[in-house]
């Protein structure tokens, strides 16, 4: 059975090199100004101890043509799609649905969901507070638009050991981390560095408001390189967290782990970025795909009745209303997630996508949060007990493997009729709405796979 509603939306620019890259960056705190209670863990952990270090929106605009996307990357466990949808309503240089919101996970931030607050039965979201983080992240975004010029991309691609280790099954952790970073064309100062790995930002758990060990990736890498240093978390699920540190440190307050972690982060990063090459000859493509998914989870729709989650335009009759979607700019390609997906989920689909594009950027937590994304043969399973307690469902990875499949599809057929397009008149294919017989049979042989039961 298939839940996904028929809505698709596409475009694709084919940008001559007379149209080129333009990129801007900015970054805001925020860092609330008074008392609230921090997600994840357990209810009843209001941040008394304070702030450590601020907790930020860090944004790249880029645009190819007349074609622009923002990615904004939040310091929170997590922004459900009504709040990321107002975001959208505010922001003035991006059309909505070309604007990506990310958020970090990590657990030293304000609850923004509501599951957090001082009993399982009280909200611990704080409205003000939230719509100050929607009207500070819609004017990062603006921000960075507004600081568009002419730029250079680098990808790269490395491994990141030690950092992460998956809790459930150890064998199963992807390692690898995707690097994108952008320069002024006029004086190749960085603009913006972007990191994609997938680990929870848990190393601390105490009283205090503190962005994990991103603080001390932001801080290496704008030390190092300068610009704006974006850290974007991976397919996190079931369970990829910071590996065990120091045994004799106080318990969640081991602050010299999460700096070394950050710091390996930032400079494998670094180090990957600084052997590539740079090009402004690139290629800017979206693709959005809405779908819905039912809401089994007991836990959540009581939670949803007694107003401790708030019910939004996103929930209608039991169904959840949520989105992926496909970027690719140059050779790179990007997948956003409504969640934290399983490992092995995100190890497949970076092999379905890295035969699209290299390299693969996987963007979990991403316009939503609805919990964890298990493989329907994984979620009944008793060491996913915690992570199908906060899963919205047992269907939501199977239709968002199948959104993937979908966009993957309709990228191969156009990408291959504006290749031959391209070849003859340098312009745009008017063909996107629809996929070619060819490119349909193309898919079929390479993505009939692209399903966990297949």
């Amino acid at each position: 059975m298939r839940f996904l509603i028929t809505m698709l939306f596409w475009t694709i620019v084919v940008a001559s090199w007379a149209q080129g890259l333009q990129a801007g960056a900015a970054a805001n705190k925020i860092t609330p100004s008074k008392q609230v209670y921090l997600a994840g863990y357990a209810s009843n952990r209001p941040n008394t101890g304070g702030v450590h270090d601020d907790i930020w929106a860090r944004a790249v605009v880029v645009q190819v043509g007349q074609e622009r996307v923002a990615i904004v990357v939040c310091d929170l466990l997590g922004l459900l799609r009504d709040d990321v949808q107002k975001i959208r309503q505010r922001v003035k240089s991006v059309s909505p649905n070309r604007v990506m919101v990310l958020c970090t996970h990590v657990h030293s931030a304000p609850d923004t969901i509501g599951l957090w607050g001082p009993t399982p039965t009280q909200s611990g979201r704080d409205n003000e507070y939230v719509n100050f983080v929607i009207e500070t992240v819609a004017k990062t975004v603006d921000e960075a638009a507004s600081k568009l010029q002419p730029a250079l991309v680098g990808f790269a691609k490395t491994t990141i050991e030690g950092v992460a280790k998956n809790y459930r099954i150890e064998q199963i952790l992807d390692t690898e981390a995707a690097v994108m970073q952008f320069r002024s064309k006029a004086d190749g100062k960085v603009i913006a560095t972007l990191t994609n790995f997938a680990c929870h930002p848990e190393v601390l758990n105490n009283d205090q408001l503190t962005s994990d060990f991103c603080h001390w990736y932001y801080q290496t890498v704008e030390r190092a390189v300068g610009g704006v240093a974006i850290f974007a978390n991976g397919a996190l699920g079931g369970m990829i967290s910071p590996a065990p540190g120091d045994p004799n440190a106080p318990k969640g307050r081991d602050w010299a782990r999460a700096e070394r972690f950050g710091t390996i982060i930032a400079n494998r990063a670094l180090e990957a970025i600084a052997k590539v090459a740079f090009t402004d000859a690139v290629t800017l493509q979206h693709i959005e795909m809405v779908y819905t998914v039912p809401l089994e989870n007991e836990r959540f729709k009581l939670a949803l009745a007694a107003g401790v989650i708030p019910a939004g335009p996103s929930l209608v009759d039991g169904k959840v209303t949520t989105e992926s979607h496909l970027i690719r700019l140059g050779d790179a390609v990007m997948f956003t997630m409504p969640g934290e997906v399983q490992p092995n989920i995100g190890i497949f689909l970076k092999r379905r996508f890295a035969m699209f594009g290299d390299p693969v950027f996987l963007f979990g937590l991403a316009n939503d949060e609805l919990g964890y994304i298990l493989a329907p043969p994984d979620y009944y399973l008793d060491i996913y007990s915690y992570e199908r307690s906060m899963s919205v469902g047992s269907v939501i990875a199977h239709e968002t493997v199948d959104a993937a499949g979908q966009m993957l599809a309709r990228e191969a057929g156009c990408a291959a009729t504006n290749r031959l397009l391209t070849k003859k008149a340098a312009r745009p294919s008017p063909c996107c709405g629809g996929t070619t017989a060819a490119a349909r049979r193309h898919s079929g042989r390479r993505f009939r796979s692209l399903s966990l039961s297949g």
